[in-house]
């Protein structure tokens, strides 16, 4: 520092003394680098004339440039340049394009005015800012803003709109209490008592329900929830208000047909300002829930078969309310909890895609409002392929079901991503039933109900009858009353003939197929023949009527009334019931067998039977015919068999 001094001539001990020829003085320096403005501490030569030409941009960082000094002396006495500063510890102030500092007291020039910026942050000057740099940009926000704006008022106003029609249908309407409650709960929504609602629950009208406690998610928005009416546990089913019409649908429909055991309960409808809410009877678990979780199959107190059976019923009820409900699948087939007798019940779901049958029509038009209804993987191929449907499709999903609950958990279309492709191309596997006892049976009756073709499906009455739903009290009550009504009948009758049609097939030699005891103690009373299946029913029927009076050894082979009874025939002769109930499709309009039939049997029947009938009064009267014939030959040639006897005996008495 010292040496600085002397070269500068400033004092060590004062630097602001200076000799006359090589005086300085401290300034500070103003200087701007990229990362703006900054101030470093300089000295300054009292005799040496600079100057900063004007609007030439900022000074240089070196510092002004002497002109009153020699190129010796500027190298003996000026001091090197300095380093650029590079480590700043803030930027305090950044230049806008171009700007700079000016020294002194001269003037503003007004070229720079343009580039100066004020502190006004206000809406106006902001946009007119942006405007005047991205003038087109400003006009397509203001556009796009101004759209949505007017957009959202509009849909606003529609969906009061809406709410302010439904409120005053509902109240013009008003047949029903619950739909008294849904209008009163519409138009006072903002009204509510919630002195009485669970912590974290939702109240509208007299519906309570837990929002967290979801039972499950139906399409459109549709969620079920678990909740309460007046004190009731029930099933809270929450539709969104677009699809109002559809709600209003499936409560009168609930309301038409939930009188019967297997269809749903209802209770009431609710409504506020977005959602409709169903009070539903609450269930314990779906089809779909039996059949994948063994903990819900061990709780549920019924069988299968007649949890099935109980579905066919809950279908029929609405298909004779003229009600297609098109959404037949195993999570819209729920389970009651047990009543205080401790029974459970089957029962049919979710109206909101059912559509009612008009009067004097036999189908329901596809059209934007119907539309292609029903679950992928249970839709009917009609649903597809026509313009309308009808009852068969309900039969075709209730097939399906039927499969895939016997089958645990298979379906007869194959996985879920090829089974509506194996529908529309008829592809359908049945192997999983041949692991049943009444495989024939549940095999007949599931491909007649998910036949191709909807005239070819069975009408659900006649599901609901069939004998594969049979009890064995039922059935054997058939076989009995099949073996009366043939007993006295002659072989050519059309019923005996249809009967003993592929009997090798049916029971082949059936005697060789019973056990030893069994076989000694029929031939005590008669003879049966080995190839008959008449004879196997009376044979059968025999010995379930004189049970009692059996040997204990025969009562022993043979099991307890009914069900190991009914157990040791049908093990032995699996077609037997099928072949049977087949056959006497041909009686079913008699008084005895009628309620065994459907109506749509015999109707189907009655075409068939009566031209048995009369090829059989033709035949019989060809038999009678060529028998009088024969008769009338025989008279005629006795009185030369006679004559020629008498002659014989003249001759035999001559000498």
């Amino acid at each position: 520092m010292e040496e600085w001094t002397s070269i500068l001539g400033v004092s060590s001990s004062d630097p602001r003394t200076t000799s006359l020829t090589h005086s300085f003085f401290p300034a500070l320096y103003v200087g701007e680098s990229p990362y703006g403005l900054y101030a470093i501490d300089v000295l300054v030569d009292h005799h040496t004339i600079t100057y900063s030409p004007k609007l030439l941009g900022p000074p240089l960082l070196e510092g002004s440039a002497p002109i009153a000094l020699s190129k010796e002396e500027i190298e003996h006495y000026l001091p090197p340049k300095r380093p650029i500063v590079t480590d700043i510890l803030s930027i305090t102030h950044k230049t806008i394009e171009g700007e700079f500092l000016l020294a002194g007291p001269e003037p503003k020039n007004k070229l720079l005015s343009k580039n100066i910026r004020h502190d006004d942050l206000s809406f106006f000057s902001i946009a007119e800012a942006i405007y005047e740099k991205y003038p087109k940009q400003l006009l397509i926000a203001t556009f796009t803003i101004l759209v949505l704006f007017f957009s959202v008022v509009w849909m606003c106003g529609k969906q009061w709109g809406h709410s302010s029609a439904i409120s005053s249908a509902m109240a013009v309407n008003g047949e029903a209490q619950t739909s008294r409650q849904s209008n009163s709960s519409l138009t006072d929504f903002r009204i509510r008592d919630y002195s009485n609602v669970p912590e974290g629950w939702m109240s509208t009208g007299k519906i309570q329900y837990n929002p967290k406690d979801i039972l499950g998610r139906g399409c459109q928005g549709t969620v079920v929830y678990k909740g309460k009416f007046d004190g009731r546990d029930v099933a809270v089913k929450r539709v969104v208000s677009e699809f109002v019409k559809f709600a209003h649908r499936e409560a009168d429909l609930l309301r038409e047909s939930d009188a019967h055991q297997h269809v749903i309960r209802y209770f009431c409808m609710e409504a506020d300002s977005q959602f409709r809410y169903l009070a539903l009877e609450l269930c314990i678990a779906s089809l779909n829930d039996y059949v994948d979780n063994d903990e819900v199959r061990r709780a549920v107190k019924i069988s299968s078969i007649e949890i099935l059976r109980q579905a066919a019923d809950g279908l029929a009820h609405l298909h004779a309310s003229k009600i297609v409900h098109r959404d037949i699948k195993p999570q819209n087939v729920l389970i009651t909890s047990a009543n205080q007798s401790g029974v459970m019940r089957t029962v049919i779901s979710d109206f909101g895609l059912c559509k009612k049958v008009q009067p004097g029509k036999n189908s329901i038009s596809i059209g934007l409002t119907s539309g292609l209804v029903g679950t992928d993987g249970w839709i009917a191929p009609e649903a597809i392929n026509s313009n309308s449907t009808s009852y068969p499709v309900d039969i075709f999903s209730l097939g399906c079901i039927f499969y895939y609950v016997l089958s645990n958990g298979e379906h007869p279309f194959g996985t879920p991503i090829e089974r509506q492709s194996n529908i529309i191309n008829k592809q359908v596997y049945l192997d999983k039933l041949q692991l049943l006892d009444d495989y024939h049976l549940a095999e007949k009756l599931i491909s007649s109900m998910i036949a191709h073709e909807p005239s070819e499906r069975p009408l659900s009455s006649h599901v609901l009858i069939h004998p594969f739903f049979w009890s064995a009290e039922r059935r054997l009550a058939f076989f009995s009353d099949v073996s009366d009504r043939v007993e006295k009948e002659s072989d050519d009758c059309p019923v005996v003939r249809r009967l003993e049609c592929e009997a090798v097939f049916v029971c082949g030699s059936w005697r060789d197929k019973i056990c030893d005891a069994l076989r000694e103690d029929l031939r005590k009373f008669r003879t049966y023949k080995s190839f008959s299946v008449r004879d196997l029913l009376r044979a059968m029927r025999n010995k379930k009527h004189h049970y009692q009076e059996l040997p204990k050894e025969v009562q022993n082979s043979l099991g307890e009334l009914p069900d190991q009874f009914l157990y040791y025939f049908t093990s032995r002769f699996p077609k037997l019931l099928l072949h049977v109930y087949t056959a006497f499709e041909y009686c079913s309009a008699e008084s005895v067998f009628r309620n065994y039939y459907s109506d749509e049997v015999r109707q189907r029947m009655e075409a068939i039977v009566a031209k048995e009938e009369e090829y059989h009064k033709e035949m019989q009267s060809k038999v009678e015919d060529e028998e009088w014939q024969r008769a009338k030959t025989k008279t005629a040639r006795s009185p030369h068999k006679l004559d020629s006897t008498k002659k014989n005996k003249k001759k035999k008495s001559m000498p």
